[in-house]
């Protein structure tokens, strides 16, 4: 009887397991989904900046140079946050 139990026992916390790594997974792709779509945005306004951008001249110029700067060191902030989240998702999944 014991036996039983003990099999059902493990069964259910296997069943827990597949559940919360079935969550992670998908936690995990939406994540990534998330990254690339940044990436996406990020690319288009670099393509815009590199394009019209250098034309531009005094106060409007130097607005958008701040905003790259910034964005630069907020896109390198995130890079290395959603490594380190996915990082820990696959870890967690292991």
């Amino acid at each position: 009887m014991s036996f039983l139990l003990e099999s059902i026992e493990k069964e259910v916390k296997r069943s827990a397991y597949e559940t919360m790594i079935d969550c992670l997974k998908s936690y995990q792709v939406q994540g990534k989904k998330a990254i690339e779509e940044f990436q996406h945005g990020i690319c288009a306004f670099y393509r815009a900046n590199d394009k019209y951008v250098p034309r531009w001249q005094g106060e409007s110029r130097e607005a958008c140079e701040l905003v790259y700067g910034d964005l630069r060191q907020t896109e390198a902030y995130i890079d290395a946050a959603a490594d380190d989240f996915l990082h820990e998702i696959s870890r967690e999944i292991d």
